[in-house]
């Protein structure tokens, strides 16, 4: 019984120490845990961002949904220049009881913490918002952007402000 008890205290500090001497640590943000209570994922997150294709209030009656990011390398007449950009398929919905302006929409990214500039690459369909119409109420105002990122893979946060004074919501965090 003594031994089988040695036994057991033996595997069980064996099994610890492999634990703890796992992966090397990583600099960039850690992937949240399975078992963090959802108030802990949004706090580490920096607040209620979503994953591609969930939707978002943005309030005032208004909702956004920001697709996965998909990778791609701009062309030529890109502006400005970048190595790699992530694009996303935004949709802007009003459900408001009064026509929305899109051109107060703003997006703002930041990749690693950094802000990072938004890419123009009509030849690929990345035009951002251009000259979009009022969004009247019960309608829906689809179009492409993309963001600068680096070479390697990176957290790319994306916030939304529907207006020029309101606070800035975040909408989406994934890596791309």
């Amino acid at each position: 019984m003594k031994l089988a008890r040695v036994v057991l205290t033996s595997c069980a500090c064996v099994a610890l120490v492999a634990g703890c001497s796992g992966a090397p640590e990583s600099s960039g943000p850690s992937t949240p845990s399975t078992t963090a209570t959802v108030s802990e994922k949004i706090a580490r997150s920096g607040g209620p961002a979503s994953r591609g294709g969930e939707r978002t209030s943005l309030g005032s009656g208004l909702a956004i949904t920001v697709s996965t990011p998909k990778s791609f390398v701009p062309t030529a007449t890109a502006s400005p220049t970048a190595s790699r950009a992530v694009g996303l398929e935004v949709v802007v919905e009003n459900e408001g009881t009064s026509a929305y302006k899109p051109a107060q929409l703003r997006l703002l990214a930041k990749v690693n913490g950094e802000s990072t500039q938004q890419v123009i690459d009509s030849t690929q369909g990345y035009s951002g918002l251009g000259n979009t119409g009022d969004v009247q109420p019960g309608d829906s105002v689809r179009f492409s952007v993309a963001f600068a990122v680096p070479a390697d893979k990176t957290w790319i946060d994306v916030a939304a402000t529907p207006k020029p004074d309101a606070a800035a919501v975040s909408v989406f965090r994934a890596t791309a």
